[in-house]
């Protein structure tokens, strides 16, 4: 019998040496190699680790509101313009990060006075026997006003449902991004000849035969007849982003934008923008 209660007892510290062997093989294969790796956004390079990093929450994405100065197709000169925008990141690389935008604008002005002439209210001055000299000079000459002077107003709205931004991100150290982007434009123009002076009081029947003719020197200027027109075009534009923090900038912004044929929209912005 002492013979096998020592060889139970050498069986059971063999057991036990055994166990804690594995447990030391275990605990020391589950034991991480190095220190864990930092958090996203601790580097020198600032916000442009937060982005394209959906576990973080920033993605990269924009969204902004702009306001400046236009100077209008048409002949009518310098007005306004107001605009927003989304930015919706696709692609970076080492030198920057490209971006599918959507861009909505509203512009408009009010032109300097001209002369028009309206050719049906020359054509029933001669049907009323003046001669064309007499047609053409109006009142009191001849029955019916056939110059006057309005000015142009306009509204034009641009709808920008594919654009590309291409923003740099190598001054992200100085919180600066240089930018350009293009894409494709809907505008939908709108216009309106405001008498001018004494000729804002037309008589009813000036009024009505106008209504019916269309004068050549709206032609001359590309203006668009009817109510509203519908044209394809298409932007340009570059500027510069300057960060505020991680989440607002302010931009300095440039934008040509084509108007049918032939007719350009330049617009001038500051832009607010909000990242996440």
């Amino acid at each position: 019998m002492a013979w096998r209660s020592g060889a139970a007892v050498v069986l059971v510290a063999s057991s036990v040496a055994l166990a804690g062997g594995l447990a030391g093989r275990l605990a020391s294969a589950q034991e991480p190699a190095g220190p864990p790796p930092p958090a996203g956004g601790r580097g020198h390079a600032g916000p442009r680790y937060h982005e394209l990093l959906p576990d973080i929450g920033r993605i990269g994405a924009q969204v902004g509101a702009a306001a400046g100065p236009s100077w209008n197709p048409y002949g009518v000169g310098t007005g306004w313009q107001v605009s927003a925008f989304i930015d919706l990141p696709l692609a970076r690389n080492r030198a920057g990060r490209l971006s599918y935008e959507i861009l909505l604008g509203l512009s408009g002005g009010k032109s300097s006075a001209f002369t028009i002439t309206d050719p049906l209210a020359y054509v029933a001055n001669l049907a009323r026997g003046a001669s064309p000299a007499d047609a053409l000079a109006g009142p009191p000459r001849a029955p019916y006003t056939v110059r006057r002077q309005v000015r142009t107003r306009l509204r034009l709205l641009e709808v920008a449902p594919f654009a590309l931004k291409y923003t740099l991100t190598g001054l992200d150290h100085a919180r600066l991004r240089p930018y350009v982007t293009a894409g494709l434009d809907v505008a939908l123009t709108a216009t309106e000849e405001v008498p001018e002076g004494s000729a804002a009081a037309a008589t009813p029947v000036d009024a009505a035969v106008g209504e019916g003719g269309r004068p050549p020197e709206l032609a001359t200027r590309g203006i668009p007849g009817g109510e509203g027109n519908l044209d394809l075009g298409g932007h340009a534009g570059a500027g510069l982003e300057i960060r505020i923090s991680r989440g607002l900038s302010l931009n300095l912004d440039y934008r040509l934008a084509r108007v049918g044929s032939g007719h350009a929209l330049h617009a001038a912005s500051s832009v607010v923008g909000f990242h996440w």
